[in-house]
């Protein structure tokens, strides 16, 4: 599977898999972020473009881990439920959740394995960023960024 595929898949279902998050969120805002971002993060996962139309404002825009933008229109496109493809094991962890009036950060890293050559698998990871604002409907989710967490290079000897 091209891992340029992957990286959406494997987010999609990275906070179904959750069993535990570094902070709980304790106000009443961080418990709706964090609901949003895990309803978005099942939308995708159900291939549901009515779903995340509803979670996400107008302007959303989606950077991956490549550095590709995705406007809104463009970023519906790949859920189609035709395009559903099957999601790799995730865990998704270390969250951090921010609430600055009416916007919010929720910070997770999100950890899945791809099948590999021969039954092999490997383990990648990157930090998501999803950024939430408060309006008339609700919070929705203006923008969300991959970054690729790159593995320590092991010591030289």
């Amino acid at each position: 599977m091209n891992n340029l595929l992957c990286w959406p898949l494997a987010i999609g279902c990275g906070l179904l898999a959750v069993a535990s998050h570094a902070q709980t969120p304790t106000t009443p805002a961080e418990q709706q972020v964090a609901q949003l971002v895990r309803d978005f993060q099942a939308a995708e996962q159900a291939y549901d473009p009515t779903a995340l139309a509803r979670l996400t404002a107008e302007q959303y825009i989606e950077i991956s881990p490549r550095g590709e933008v995705d406007e809104r229109a463009r970023f519906l496109g790949f859920y189609q439920p035709e395009l559903r493809k099957p999601w790799p094991p995730l865990t998704a962890n270390e969250e951090q959740i921010r609430v600055l009036g009416p916007t919010a950060l929720d910070v997770l890293k999100l950890t899945y394995t791809l099948p590999g050559p021969g039954g092999t698998s490997r383990t990648q990871a990157v930090r998501a960023t999803f950024v939430a604002q408060l309006g008339a409907q609700g919070w929705r989710l203006v923008s969300a960024q991959y970054t690729a967490i790159v593995p320590a290079a092991a010591p030289a000897k």
